[in-house]
């Protein structure tokens, strides 16, 4: 088994978690509207996550970059879940929003280090094989 193939697999399987967790947290934040009470008002749910939603289509087309610059976004998520999990009432939901924004940062850096990665061992295996 090559480096190339290591870190291919090692992609492929973050890549899942970021689509899972990118999915997730964007049903989670719709659903925001039905499950969280007081209710929160559409312009601040829509809002923010049309924010995720324009990272869907780069995302699932394994733009390295894409995935870089959504694990900075899912910061803000991150430090909105955990603002949610100290009000009252809304526990649950900010705890699940919290680890959703921290396994989409997680799962993006690490799908990006392994993509580059996978690059690299890509390109020093087809220069070592043309001397």
């Amino acid at each position: 088994m090559t480096d190339a193939t290591t870190y291919r697999r090692r992609k492929q399987m973050f890549f899942a978690w970021l689509k899972v967790s990118l999915i997730g947290l964007i049903v989670l934040r719709i659903s925001g509207l039905w499950l969280l009470t007081p209710a929160t008002t559409a312009v601040g749910a829509i809002g923010v996550t049309l924010i995720l939603v324009a990272f869907v289509w780069p995302v699932f087309r394994q733009h390295i970059k894409a995935s870089l610059w959504l694990s900075f976004v899912a910061c803000l998520f991150f430090t909105t879940g955990v603002l949610n999990a100290m009000t009252e009432g809304r526990e649950l939901f900010g705890t699940i929003e919290s680890l959703l924004a921290a396994t989409i940062f997680v799962s993006a850096m690490m799908f990006a280090r392994n993509s580059y990665r996978e690059l690299e061992a890509i390109t020093e295996a087809s220069g070592q094989s043309t001397t």
